[in-house]
């Protein structure tokens, strides 16, 4: 029901348009990472990938606490992370990593955070760790026109092609934590709306 009242409104409120649902895997584990420029992004990625399949999302451990808004993100099997933690938080990395092994799909934002000024931030490791740790394919989706929401009037959503990542034997994990992120967030970037 709350992806049915998100899609009508962003569909009514908003010049809006959503491609490549036809991507999206309808089973298996699956990593949907996006590009985090307003709090209208998880909703506009999330209730139109849900015509496809559901999703468990990656949210900050902050929004639990809001009244009734916790209480939706814990029924609807959110998993909380805490960014504050400066080497990562593993029980949120443990509950992703649990869920891709039993074959869902899960959306993340590798930049970890809203851009503060519109434009692409660099990516944190965390989700290169996950990649590598499951072997989970990757679906890139690109959000434009959200930032500065809810006063934007054109939002495009655009999810790109499935990409597998391969483990290179020479680095070392932690460099190929890295390295993944950076190709996530390099795919994402370059989706044309």
């Amino acid at each position: 029901m709350i992806k049915l009242i998100a899609r009508i409104y962003f569909k009514t409120c908003y010049n809006f348009k959503v491609e490549g649902l036809e991507n999206i895997p309808k089973t298996g584990a699956l990593i949907i990472a996006g590009n985090h420029l307003s709090n209208a992004d998880p909703p506009a990625i999330g209730s139109f990938a849900g015509l496809v399949r559901d999703s468990r999302f990656v949210a900050k451990k902050e929004l639990f606490a809001v009244p009734g808004l916790g209480w939706f993100f814990r029924r609807s099997g959110y998993i909380p992370v805490d960014r504050a933690r400066t080497i990562g938080d593993f029980g949120a990395l443990k509950e992703v990593v649990h869920a891709l092994e039993k074959g869902e799909s899960v959306v993340m934002f590798p930049e970890g955070t809203r851009s503060r000024n519109g434009r692409p931030q660099k990516p944190k490791s965390g989700i290169g760790f996950l990649v590598y740790k499951t072997g989970a394919p990757v679906l890139p989706v690109k959000v434009e026109g959200t930032f500065g929401w809810p006063w934007v009037r054109k939002i495009r959503v655009k999810f790109g092609t499935v990409m597998r990542l391969e483990k290179d034997p020479a680095l070392e994990p932690k460099a190929q934590y890295k390295q993944f992120a950076n190709q996530i967030m390099d795919a994402i970037n370059s989706i044309n709306i």
